[in-house]
């Protein structure tokens, strides 16, 4: 299969590698840095396409999200040269990806809402918070950790700490969440009530703001660690006005273990189009 794969991040290099590996033929674009051997131009690295791969996130403010890249990219820019009818498969694509799909009759699929995605991503999450925790004073058997929430991220990142010996204690909105934590190991507080002292580290994956100013007070020295995705879990305002950062780790699968981020990818991908035949 020949797929034009445009922009991305480390995770795109390592796709690139895969993809070849299973002998598709690969066409890299706005992938210069790390890649030698990329199309001089979007429509080279498009010309015979079967599929187009973006990165994920797709976008960030409105042009194509191509770190390894010197260049700027609009989507309708480098997709007008796509054939009709190809499909585009792309990570959480904002509006001018959607509209260029649109203009130009590509078949547009959303890879990073995708369940099987997100379960593995979510997984790679946990595991990158690990690596967080780990560059801290105190061992994790010695530490008492709180998760703000127990979606697919704070259950595995829940599971993982419990299993590593750590005291974890769940926040969860929902009874039936608090008594799922329970059943895995876990002491659980409703999200109301887990603002105090005590904590090493209190890790949200909320991805709406349950912490405010003074529950940020409340948690006294802990570090404050941010796994959710915007408009994220902590007063950002209010804990910077009291002098507590808050470490942003959201995209962590891509910086902790990309090659991993990439066979997630990889494997949606094909998932993907077989269910296309």
């Amino acid at each position: 299969m020949r797929f034009a794969l445009l922009g991305g991040d480390d995770r795109f290099v390592h796709l690139c590698a895969l993809l070849r590996a299973d002998g598709h033929a690969v066409r890299p674009f706005a992938l210069e840095r790390a890649l030698p051997d990329c199309a001089g131009t979007a429509e080279a690295a498009l010309a015979d396409a079967d599929c187009v791969l973006l990165p994920l996130p797709c976008e960030k403010g409105g042009v194509l999200n191509a770190p390894l890249s010197a260049g700027t990219f609009a989507p309708a820019e480098v997709l007008r040269h796509a054939a009709p009818g190809v499909p585009v498969l792309a990570g959480k694509p904002g509006r001018a990806t959607a509209d260029a799909c649109l203009a130009y009759d590509l078949a547009l699929t959303d890879y990073g809402a995708r369940e099987d995605f997100a379960l593995r991503n979510a997984d790679l999450t946990a595991e990158g918070a690990l690596a967080l925790l780990l560059d801290g004073p105190k061992s994790l058997r010695d530490s008492r950790f709180l998760v703000a929430g127990y979606g697919r991220i704070g259950r595995l990142l829940a599971a993982k700490l419990t299993a590593l010996g750590a005291s974890v204690t769940v926040a969860a909105r929902s009874a039936a969440a608090r008594a799922a934590a329970e059943l895995a190991g876990c002491a659980s507080v409703s999200v109301e009530a887990a603002p105090r002292d005590g904590w090493d580290a209190v890790m949200n994956t909320i991805p709406e703001v349950v912490f405010d100013g003074a529950a940020i007070g409340r948690f006294g020295g802990a570090r404050l660690i941010e796994l959710a995705s915007p408009p994220y879990g902590f007063d950002s305002g209010a804990a910077n006005a009291q002098g507590k950062p808050i470490l942003l780790a959201s995209g962590l699968p891509g910086k902790t273990a990309p090659q991993s981020a990439a066979a997630a990818v990889q494997k949606t991908i094909y998932a993907i189009l077989e269910e296309r035949t």
